[in-house]
């Protein structure tokens, strides 16, 4: 149960910052097959008790994160971004052995949907090209309608490792208002974020539910490609702020956190 909510915790954390996914937590802390499963079970009505403990718990640590230490990131991100990012960094390297692992058959075909991943976290990250739209807390139809569309194609991103669900959110002008309004605990603006992004989990969670099962392989390469494809823009990310030494420590910091999520992730199975 702890477990969950660590990794819960840890979601939430990371679908905080722009470049940094969810998914890609739950993939190398060893819960993302359970995580879409249990999703597209529930939302197929298809309730059973283990699936629906696990998401109270996933979710509860979720909630943790993103309230609990939202204002704690943003300090952290502004201050020392590259050891921010080095951490996430490192994590994600970390990660692709846990990921890599689930690959059954490696062969061209594995291969080519490696670099079909990578390509495309790749593509999506030189997309932005600044911090999005001034927030502005408006309650028009069409803001309302817009806030459901992002909400849905940023918690797409956020279910798939390597796509980061705020960057998403940061490329449609969407990222500031959704900030501003957790802030200022703007609740029509966050309920109407929050049909969306629920439509969007399940959405994904169940086309991956089946992806895992007909094509495995294939699926988890395309996942690890994703991780691989997030790698540059991790790095680059803190831009003129860089420090190497900062980036270095946040490296094997990350790296030792995933060791251990790993370890401890084994003892649990």
């Amino acid at each position: 149960m702890l477990y969950v909510v660590f990794i819960g915790v840890l979601m939430g954390l990371a679908n905080l910052i722009p470049g940094v996914s969810g998914g890609t937590i739950a993939l190398l802390g060893g819960l993302y097959e359970r995580f879409v499963g249990s999703i597209s079970s529930v939302s197929a009505f298809k309730i059973r008790k283990e699936d629906l403990v696990f998401l109270i718990e996933i979710v509860a640590g979720i909630v943790i994160g993103i309230l609990g230490f939202s204002t704690l990131i943003d300090v952290s991100l502004s201050r020392v971004p590259s050891l921010m990012y080095g951490i996430f960094s490192g994590l994600v390297i970390g990660g692709t052995p846990v990921v890599f692992k689930r690959i059954e058959k490696f062969d061209s075909s594995s291969f080519s949907f490696l670099v079909i991943g990578g390509l495309l976290v790749y593509l999506v990250s030189i997309l932005a090209s600044g911090p999005g739209k001034e927030a502005v807390l408006n309650h028009n139809t069409a803001s309302l309608l817009y806030d459901v569309f992002a909400g849905f194609f940023g918690a797409a991103a956020m279910v798939l490792p390597g796509l980061s669900g705020a960057f998403i959110l940061l490329i449609m002008g969407e990222y500031t208002r959704a900030i501003a309004a957790l802030r200022h605990f703007d609740f029509i603006i966050i309920v109407f974020i929050g049909v969306g992004v629920i439509l969007g989990i399940v959405f994904v969670s169940r086309l991956m539910k089946f992806l895992m099962k007909r094509f495995r392989s294939q699926t988890f390469a395309f996942l690890l490609g994703l991780m691989i494809g997030s790698l540059p823009d991790l790095f680059t990310r803190p831009g003129s702020n860089s420090n190497v030494l900062q980036i270095i420590i946040g490296l094997v910091s990350g790296l030792a956190i995933s060791y251990l999520l790993s370890m401890f992730e084994k003892k649990t199975e």
